[in-house]
């Protein structure tokens, strides 16, 4: 896959093969029938960057890869916020698992409090905090055990927000059993996609072959992070996308999606 440290643009992870273990099948939204499919595929992240919301933003499927290994201390269960004292991480803590991401298990419930505290206290000042302010005390209001649910559920309901259509499909509801290259052609084509969105990391070891004779194109997300107005003294990029909506809003960070794409 694309990323487990694609946070810095040119970061790069692996696809493997999905993990045995228990895993949540649930899927996305309905698969519907259409032509020029562009499919991305991204572990699910906890408050990804901008750069995640870029790849939603160009799916017209997106996969969340919970069916692969969970990565301890990984953008899977951390982001970046800015602090005026500069970024500091916010962690969800969790058990100890070399399970799949779906049967990670969170630790506690103390982390709920400090992280909404820690977003009053960053962006309580920030044009837009009152338009997510409710949004995040009601999700850190509810007991989370899962990981994967947590990611999930912020990662679709801040892309509602945002205005991202996009169709979420979760790997461990498609069941193949395949690792790198081929994992993702088979995921591809189960999705009747004709372009697979790539990470700029991946492109060292794509078995481009293995695309051509799928008839599947690749395409590699080329991203430069966009300023905006941030508070707190110098701009500070790649940080959660919470930082991008509390001072731009959902608006601001659509119009910011259009702009790396090159659709303006």
């Amino acid at each position: 896959m694309d990323e487990l440290a694609e946070q810095e643009p040119g970061g790069a992870g692996s696809v493997g093969r999905a993990s045995s273990g228990p895993v949540d099948s649930t899927a996305g939204s309905p698969i519907s029938a259409g032509s020029e499919r562009t499919v991305a595929i991204h572990q699910p992240n906890y408050l990804p960057w901008l750069g995640y919301f870029q790849k939603i933003y160009r799916s017209d499927v997106f996969v969340l890869l919970d069916d692969v290994e969970y990565s301890s201390n990984s953008w899977i269960n951390r982001n970046k916020i800015k602090t005026p004292d500069g970024w500091t991480w916010l962690t969800v803590p969790v058990h100890g698992s070399d399970e799949p991401i779906a049967a990670v298990e969170i630790a506690d419930d103390r982390w709920r409090d400090k992280h909404r505290k820690s977003l009053q206290a960053s962006y309580g000042g920030a044009a837009h905090y009152d338009e997510f302010a409710d949004f995040f005390a009601e999700t850190y209001a509810r007991s989370w055990d899962s990981l994967c649910e947590l990611n999930v559920y912020l990662i679709r309901e801040l892309a509602d927000r945002i205005g991202l259509e996009c169709e979420f499909v979760r790997a461990s509801a498609l069941e193949i059993d395949a690792a790198n290259s081929e994992r993702i052609v088979r995921i591809c084509d189960e999705l009747d996609a004709d372009r697979y969105f790539s990470g700029e990391g991946a492109r060292s070891y794509n078995d481009h072959d293995r695309f051509e004779a799928a008839d599947i194109a690749l395409e590699y997300q080329s991203i430069e992070h966009p300023q905006y107005e941030q508070r707190f003294d110098d701009f500070v990029p790649n940080l959660s996308i919470v930082d991008v909506l509390m001072n731009v809003g959902a608006d601001g960070a659509y119009d910011l999606l259009r702009s790396v794409t090159g659709d303006e």
